[in-house]
């Protein structure tokens, strides 16, 4: 099939374009006239025996994957004497592609990514499948914020980075694990380690493993000698620090033994409101980077100067290198929040609130507090002050770069009592039903019923209580006690 022949037909599948083409395959898109949609081709280029049974092997394995973050296979095809491969079509960009466009990453959005990775790992190691080339190039990211694995078994060989002195091997040499780079067997945490490069690389526009050619480069991967990725970006979190020094130690039994046990970590380091809108927060960003002139630090300045880490000209590189990515990062993470976050300023004078926005709780330590960032969009913010037992029930549009003004009023409790205490103790604090009221003069609105009325100074108990409240009744409890009493 030339680039000529367009239009060709193979069993149903009509050839649109030539979009790629590594050392062993050509890529092509195509549409599947019976089902409407459309598809990706990959053709082998003149296989021999054994290329061709693993291709079979891996089309029949893939065929078999059923997870949203596993790239879908649809048909394998022997036609005019060639082999097909027909895979479910992505519209959007590969990571290769999007870190040389824009590098580094925010760090919400780098987790983000890795987290679903794993989670395709996750499926593909309980089947017994191991990836082996784990790699920017072999992920994908959709429109429609979705993130794919792709190429598993025979994917785009390029022989110039896949050739060893032990011959062909598949994987990249800058993202393979020691063990890989050794040619000994691989297991699962092969995958990881290579996961724990992609962490590195999105963190800090820098490959952890690098040289001029790839001898030198496995010999680093063997010998677990690379800048911590502290030392190029200062800002990522002692979380994260932590996961990526787990992935990529030297030692096997050392690393994440399951895809599931770094998926636990990597959700620890993300904010709860992230984690349900992942596909949105990813789709603008790609819609971002889309839409913005490229912005990299050069990176063969930055490997040379994490080189020359130990040198005395080290603190000035330092310097420069930590102001560009600094200066890269805060580009991007700004453009980022102006275009799609935004904050919510909460005004109450409730005095025990239990607040949830979109049904995830949230702390509100005083009236005024500012809490966020969020996605802009509809939000509801519920909330309910404890003593009365009151509610407030709101939805909101919040606009980027915006902070919204919430007032939270609640209804009179017609049930509630109004109830005033006054004390006369220097330094006393007021509690009710162990919550601490801060200003204990003013006028609550008590929910009917029995409740715990405490006063203390210090470690001291000057007051402990139960009293009943009626419905709609107003009180006032007046406690002197002061010293001379």
């Amino acid at each position: 099939m030339s680039k000529n022949e367009k239009n060709t037909v193979i069993s149903g599948y009509r050839i649109i374009e030539k979009i790629g083409e590594g050392g062993m395959a050509e890529i092509y898109t195509a549409r599947q006239a019976a089902l409407r949609r459309m598809v990706v081709i990959k053709k082998l280029k003149d296989p021999n025996r054994e290329i061709v049974a693993r291709f079979k092997k891996e089309a029949l394995l893939s065929a078999g994957f059923s997870q949203e973050n596993v790239l879908s296979i649809y048909d394998f095809i022997y036609h005019g004497r060639s082999y097909y491969l027909v895979m479910e079509y992505v519209d959007g960009e590969d990571l290769r592609t999007l870190l040389d466009r824009h590098s580094p990453f925010p760090i919400d959005i780098a987790v983000l990514i890795i987290l679903e990775i794993a989670r395709g790992l996750e499926y593909t190691h309980n089947q017994n499948i191991i990836h082996r080339d784990i790699k920017p190039g072999n992920i994908l990211i959709s429109r429609e914020g979705k993130v794919k694995l792709i190429d598993f078994g025979v994917a785009k060989d390029d022989d110039d980075s896949k050739l060893t002195m032990t011959g062909l091997i598949v994987g990249t040499p800058a993202y393979m694990s020691p063990e890989q780079a050794h040619g000994d067997p691989l297991t699962p945490q092969s995958d990881l380690y290579a996961l724990g490069i992609l962490l590195y690389e999105m963190l800090t526009g820098l490959k952890p493993f690098y040289g001029s050619n790839n001898t030198e480069i496995l010999a680093k991967i063997i010998k677990g000698r690379y800048t911590a990725a502290p030392v190029l970006n200062p800002e990522i979190p002692r979380k994260i620090q932590r996961i990526i020094r787990k992935s990529l130690h030297r030692d096997r039994r050392r690393r994440y033994k399951t895809a599931t046990a770094m998926i636990h970590d990597l959700e620890k380091t993300l904010p709860w409101q992230h984690r349900g809108r992942k596909k949105i927060i990813l789709a603008r960003f790609l819609e971002q980077l889309e839409n913005t002139p490229a912005v990299t630090t050069d990176e063969t300045l930055k490997m040379s100067m994490a080189e020359n880490a130990s040198g005395r000209g080290w603190q000035s590189w330092r310097v420069l290198l930590l102001l560009s990515f600094i200066l890269v990062s805060f580009s991007t993470l700004q453009r980022f929040h102006k275009t799609q976050m935004g904050y919510m300023r909460l005004e109450h004078s409730g005095v025990n609130l239990e607040v949830e926005v979109d049904r995830r709780p949230v702390t509100v330590r005083h009236s005024g507090a500012l809490i966020g960032p969020y996605l802009k969009g509809t939000h509801e913010i519920t909330a309910r002050d404890i003593l009365s037992n009151a509610s407030y029930i709101r939805r909101f549009t919040l606009a980027p770069a915006d902070t919204a003004l919430i007032r939270l009023q609640f209804p009179g409790n017609m049930q509630s009592s109004s109830t005033r205490f006054l004390i006369s103790a220097p330094g006393a604090q007021l509690y009710i039903d162990d919550m601490r009221i801060e200003n204990s003069s003013q006028t609550l609105r008590m929910a009917p019923g029995w409740h715990h009325i405490r006063i203390s100074r210090g470690d001291r108990t000057l007051i402990d209580e139960q009293r009943f409240f009626r419905p709609a009744e107003s009180y006032t409890f007046v406690y002197d006690l002061s010293p001379n009493r």
